[in-house]
């Protein structure tokens, strides 16, 4: 089986487990367009969790919003994010890379099915990344 090679959402997004991640470091240069934030969140939403972390994070920015396994790791696929990374982007409008944009708009919104070997096979490549420790700032 091919190796897939997922790619962080920006940054929502860890990029290993010797980096801790940091809202501090999130993109506010720009605010992402209310109309394309509404169905990025749902897209997001959509797209199962891979790497479950158990523990509440915090709105690191505003104190605005606590998430249940909040470092938890989704993907679609393609691209990997933490699970507390929707709740800034619906707060702050976070936004998400242009190429990842493109992407959900080429797929008209829609989440795709991940089969159970495919499902594994991201699985094994985010815990190669992340696993055996927590993805944690």
């Amino acid at each position: 089986m091919e190796k897939m090679t997922v790619k962080p959402l920006g940054t929502l997004a860890p990029t290993d487990r010797a980096t801790p991640w940091s809202a501090q470091r999130l993109d506010r240069s720009r605010e992402m367009p209310s109309d394309v934030r509404v169905r990025v969140l749902d897209y997001l939403t959509g797209c199962p969790v891979f790497l479950a972390w158990m523990e509440v994070t915090r709105d690191e920015i505003g104190g605005q919003f606590e998430v249940a396994g909040g470092s938890a790791i989704a993907s679609d696929g393609v691209y990997y994010w933490r699970l507390d990374g929707i709740e800034y982007i619906r707060e702050y409008g976070i936004p998400v890379p242009h190429d990842a944009v493109a992407y959900f708009e080429a797929r008209k919104w829609i989440v795709p099915t991940i089969e159970r070997a495919e499902y594994i096979q991201i699985y094994r490549e985010l815990d190669e990344l992340f696993g055996g420790g927590e993805v944690v700032g």
